[in-house]
């Protein structure tokens, strides 16, 4: 084939991505230890081989933008179009051992076995944080530092959950109403101040950021309130609405009064006369 000349403006990307293989527990691979040669549900050696797509009437689908085929002809000497050969034979082997799935994206063909690999919505994630948004996903296409970053994330929310944990710990009612809207389930009034922090505690080490955002959410009180008033009768929660004890349906006219529209109810500064009734009113039944 003729060397094209290039008159474009595309040029390939100075990166590095490993595709990484994410391990699954299940099938074979569901109790089998880390180490063991299945682990993860892909045999150590195993290889798999991935194409460029079709599209549904069973044509090759392209990959490549215009510019990019331009210049990827231009660079490699190959007819990159998808009515030629070369769709038909070339495939991406990727392995279990990220070290083999390094791909140079300044390289002509490690380039064009990225794009390839980008359009297999089904079959690979474009970041490793999206890896587990679909549970057909083999293997995620990651960047420098990406898995580092998102560890450090973790340890980031984790080490924050615990400080706003330490504002509260001790606090036994504070302790009580924020599980209950962590766990959204009845807890007995007679519940221990231990057994309340043991809870919470495994929200903090294990789901940080539902801890966080629970602690950091303006109508948190609100909400503790609501709750606090079902527990004591002063309001009345049947089905998915709230009113007071009274008949009050704590919305705004023309609404219904479910939870969150109770909260915002609460929250107006129009209604804080009910609001100090109600506090007032679960004060004395406590």
């Amino acid at each position: 084939m003729e060397t094209k000349r290039y008159t474009g403006v595309f040029t390939l990307p100075e990166e590095i991505i490993v595709v990484k293989y994410i391990n699954r527990k299940k099938g074979m691979a569901a109790n089998v230890e880390s180490n063991h040669v299945i682990a993860g549900g892909m045999m150590d050696k195993a290889v798999r081989k991935f194409s460029a797509p079709l599209q549904r009437n069973g044509s090759i689908k392209n990959v490549l933008s215009a510019d990019e085929k331009d210049f990827l002809e231009y660079a490699t000497g190959l007819d990159l179009s998808v009515y030629g050969d070369f769709w038909t034979t070339f495939r991406v082997s990727l392995h279990k051992d990220d070290a083999s799935n390094r791909f140079d994206l300044s390289n002509p063909m490690d380039y064009i076995s990225y794009k390839i690999l980008s359009t297999l919505k089904e079959d690979i994630a474009l970041s490793w944080g999206d890896r587990n948004k679909n549970q057909t996903y083999q293997f995620a296409i990651t960047r420098e530092d990406e898995e580092m970053l998102e560890t450090k994330g973790k340890r980031d929310s984790k080490r924050e959950a615990f400080m706003l944990y330490g504002k509260v710990m001790d606090n036994k009612e504070k302790l009580f109403g924020i599980l209950k809207l962590l766990t959204n389930k009845p807890i007995s009034k007679d519940t221990k101040l231990d057994w309340l922090q043991h809870k919470v505690e495994e929200f903090v080490d294990t789901m940080p950021t539902s801890f966080i955002n629970v602690m950091n959410d303006k109508s948190l009180y609100t909400k503790m309130l609501i709750n606090s008033g079902v527990d004591s009768d002063v309001i009345i929660k049947k089905g998915n609405k709230y009113t007071t004890a009274d008949g009050l349906d704590l919305c705004n006219s023309g609404e219904i009064p479910t939870f969150d529209n109770a909260v915002s109810y609460l929250d107006d500064v129009k209604n804080q006369e009910v609001r100090t009734i109600i506090e007032a009113k679960i004060n004395k039944a406590k």
